[in-house]
């Protein structure tokens, strides 16, 4: 049985593809290494004949499912991962990062360990490396590299902020249990997502393997800090009555 389902939504993502696949083919090698079983489910909305000609690259291999779908919201491509996932743990990768096996692998053996006392299912989140860059003449200059190393699991610290970063990993029993994730958000559903769960139990573990590195290049809406992006925040938090809380790496 397939061990870790991966969903990448993607959209207009020309420029990133063929790196990606790169990267996508390293974490396979590495995968096949360390004996993990994985599938990636690519969401390709509304794709571009380039968009296609790239993912048809990777077709070949049994690991790798091309869905095209209308344009839809990533959140939803998130749940329609899940719902075409033939593993019971899924996770997401976005094209602009980069993800390592081994952290995965963790996680998985995380969850071995720790039987889900809840009922409620299970997430499993990691450190991971925030590279900051500035575009300048069309090139990316990097301006900043951390290590963020979130902190242990506190119920009203995870309703309060965002802790379980870009590639944590959940059991199916999880997202049935407390509901997919939200659709009516374009930017903060994973933070509502993290902050439902902790309000209904859901069990938190933490793995202490550097997961991958996440880029921000000040265009995405997260990291441009749109208004639409703090909108959003403020109504997770008017939803579970906490007060604004500012976090920023």
């Amino acid at each position: 049985m397939t061990s870790i389902s991966i969903t990448s939504s993607m959209y207009r993502t020309e420029k990133f593809l063929l790196s990606w696949s790169k990267h996508v083919l390293a974490f396979a090698k590495e995968a096949q290494e360390i004996g993990l079983d994985f599938e990636i489910n690519a969401i390709a909305n509304d794709p571009t004949d380039t968009e296609l000609r790239l993912l048809n690259t990777l077709t070949p291999y049994p690991w790798f499912h091309l869905h095209t779908v209308p344009r839809e919201p990533i959140y939803a491509s998130w749940n329609r991962g899940v719902s075409v996932a033939n593993a019971e743990v899924c996770t997401s990768w976005n094209v602009d990062d980069i993800r390592t096996a081994a952290a995965i692998k963790d996680g998985l053996d995380l969850i071995q360990k720790n039987p889900d006392k809840t009922a409620k299912g299970i997430v499993v989140y990691f450190p991971f490396i925030y590279k900051r860059y500035i575009n300048l003449f069309d090139c990316d200059f990097l301006v900043k590299r951390i290590v963020v190393q979130p902190p242990a699991f506190e119920q009203q610290e995870f309703i309060h902020s965002m802790h379980i970063g870009p590639f944590f990993l959940f059991t199916k029993k999880a997202h049935q249990n407390i509901g997919g994730f939200d659709e009516k958000y374009t930017i903060v559903g994973d933070y509502e997502w993290q902050a439902r769960a902790a309000v209904h139990d859901v069990c938190f573990l933490k793995s202490e393997v550097v997961s991958g590195i996440f880029k921000n290049n000040g265009k995405t809406l997260s990291g441009s800090r749109a208004s639409k992006h703090t909108t959003e925040q403020q109504d997770v938090y008017d939803r579970y009555t906490v007060s604004k809380k500012s976090v920023s790496i």
